[in-house]
């Protein structure tokens, strides 16, 4: 079973990030999903054996990340963006974020950008926002086991 944190939006603060990742067990991979990718940059120097899988946000100017990746965890395909490109403050069906995550082959979709956390399953693909980890304490944790997906909202305590 491959167990991925996932953490959005942390505006240059990622000491709620350390607490949860030193206070959780068999992690496999963390994604951020952007807003500040010098802060997914920073967790893996901290972590270097713990893959990080990250996207810039509307706020990464210089950032030369990708503005969005798809990776594969343990057979699911893992479509990751931001969410800004995706217009996920203007629809609130998600269309186009899970348009480009159908059109990606994900079985799974990250994004942040709103700063609310969110979970949906719909049309095959599992879509997950943390929320802000920094502004309401929000992050998910995704557990994969043979290609199944169960991802929780867990609140910072």
């Amino acid at each position: 079973m491959k167990r991925i944190l996932i953490f959005s939006d942390t505006h240059g603060n990622i000491n709620r990030c350390i607490d949860i990742i030193r206070s959780s067990d068999n992690v496999s991979a963390l994604i951020h999903a952007g807003d500040c990718t010098s802060d997914a940059e920073d967790l893996s120097y901290i972590y270097p054996d713990i893959p990080i899988y990250y996207v810039q946000g509307n706020n990464d100017f210089f950032s030369n990340a990708p503005s969005h990746m798809t990776v594969m965890l343990d057979g699911v395909r893992i479509f990751i963006t931001h969410g800004h490109e995706e217009r996920v403050k203007y629809e609130s069906d998600y269309r186009t974020l899970k348009a480009k995550a159908k059109a990606a082959n994900a079985d799974l979709a990250v994004f942040g950008h709103t700063h609310i956390s969110y979970t949906s399953y719909d049309g095959g693909i599992t879509a997950v926002n943390p929320g802000s980890i920094r502004f309401n304490g929000s992050y998910a944790v995704a557990e994969i086991d043979n290609g199944k997906i169960n991802v929780k909202i867990m609140e910072y305590e």
